[in-house]
């Protein structure tokens, strides 16, 4: 069994493009070695949504992005906590 090639959002917008400008259905697709109906369907995807129309969740990025920053600042907050206990312990002295 032949595994399935996978393509980035780019390379999907330069096909799909490629098939705005007049380039045949049979023609990218042999080309690229996509079938037809994967095609039509990233087509009508490009149309409704654009680029976003590729990604899997178009959301996701910014969910990491958010939660790379509560990891961020979670740790920042234990560090300052932290300091502020050694430094009372040190005025105690």
């Amino acid at each position: 069994m032949e595994k399935k090639t996978r393509f980035t959002t780019k390379i999907k917008t330069e096909i799909v493009l490629s098939l705005l400008r007049g380039e045949s259905m049979e023609a990218a697709s042999r080309k690229y070695g996509v079938t037809i109906a994967d095609l039509s369907f990233w087509r009508d995807q490009f149309v409704k949504h654009g680029a976003d129309g590729f990604k899997r969740k178009p959301d996701d990025s910014r969910l990491k992005e958010a939660e790379r920053m509560i990891g961020k600042l979670q740790m920042e907050l234990e560090l300052t906590k932290k300091k502020n206990e050694l430094v009372a312990k040190l005025k105690r002295r």
